[in-house]
């Protein structure tokens, strides 16, 4: 196999995961400006977070349109250096996320496929030198004006669409089809079975700081042991999205069971955008009092008080990353029949 073979099939190993990390983001622009955000506040870049979604949008542009670059062809020498810069790039944001830096999941492929911080890295790592392998033989000459417009156009056509209503592919754990009344149970039981928690002692004659598992009350009987602190440990490496959803009462009790428990359609309106909700305050008012559900759930990550003053019908707070978790729509409809989401639109939408 000549050296050309080689690259050739290099670029298309760089082209197809270029296009697939695309692809995935820009059917959920919203989701990948969560990865943005966390990136950003972990970085200190705070006076950059109002823009996370607009960087979001371009990120998930930029890869896509490279990606067909790439497979398109032999890569422009233009396509060649942008793809070793972004790579590059990459390469040290997932290096600092897997020592000094921790975030999590990069969101690299956006919630299609999750990846620990270390495989991030290999990824990388492995894909870095393949871009540079793209200088070589790169063309000059005319740019492929044509194929960067086809890629701009997809791309930014299907962010736009995502933006306006749902992602066409949900990858969160909400999507259609969940059934939230069991799911919910299921993963707050198995976390709560994978945590272990650890209290937190200062032995008074020597000052050493130890541990003891909360289950071992002998640790409160010794007189020469003090109280510190309590932390918990997740001995699972398995995630429990849904056991994150907690949704309390004004008085802050937790009443997460209780509302999934209702018969019929339940329409869950979520809002967690204050310039959003005075926008669309009438769109909310007229879906409750048009009675054309069951029963209605008002979650939002405002002042539930003051929401539950205005709208005549109690309100419930809810964390705003869950919010979006569950919707991406600022003001938002879940239609939830029996328990099992059968439904997700922009209010404006109903």
């Amino acid at each position: 196999m000549n050296r050309e073979r080689i690259i050739s099939i290099f670029r298309w190993i760089l082209g197809g995961v270029f296009s697939f990390s695309g692809i995935v983001k820009c059917v959920d622009p919203v989701g990948t400006a969560v990865f943005v955000e966390k990136y950003l506040a972990t970085f200190s870049l705070d006076a950059l977070l109002p823009f996370a979604l607009p960087i979001a949008v371009m990120l998930s542009v930029v890869e896509f349109t490279l990606g067909q670059l790439l497979l398109s062809g032999k890569p422009h020498r233009i396509t060649a250096i942008a793809t070793i810069t972004i790579m590059s790039l990459f390469t040290i944001v997932t290096l600092l996320n897997a020592t000094i830096l921790p975030i999590g999941d990069c969101g690299c492929f956006g919630d299609a496929v999750r990846l620990t911080p270390i495989q991030t890295l290999l990824k990388n790592a492995a894909l870095l030198p393949l871009s540079i392998l793209m200088t070589v033989g790169a063309r000059r000459g005319r740019f492929d004006y044509l194929q960067t417009a086809i890629g701009l156009s997809i791309s930014l056509g299907l962010c736009l669409y995502s933006l306006r209503y749902q992602p066409i592919i949900d990858f969160m754990p909400y999507d259609k089809g969940t059934n939230l009344r069991e799911g919910v149970v299921e993963q707050r039981e198995r976390l709560e079975n994978s945590t272990t928690n650890i209290l937190i002692f200062r032995d008074k004659t020597t000052s050493e700081v130890v541990e003891y598992d909360a289950s071992n009350l002998e640790c409160w009987s010794n007189p020469n042991l003090e109280y510190v602190d309590s932390r918990s440990e997740v001995s699972s490496e398995e995630s429990y999205p849904l056991a994150e959803l907690i949704v309390t009462n004004v008085t802050g009790d937790d009443v997460t069971f209780e509302l999934f428990e209702r018969d019929g359609r339940v329409a869950w309106i979520t809002i967690y955008d204050n310039e959003a909700l005075e926008r669309r305050l009438s769109n909310v008012k007229s879906l409750i009092e048009s009675q054309r559900y069951d029963s209605y759930v008002v979650a939002t990550s405002l002042d539930a008080q003051y929401l539950t003053d205005i709208l005549g019908i109690e309100c419930y707070q809810v964390d705003a990353m869950t919010l979006r978790t569950m919707n991406r729509s600022k003001v938002g409809v879940i239609i939830v029949d029996n328990g099992v989401v059968v439904e997700k639109s922009d209010i404006r939408d109903l």
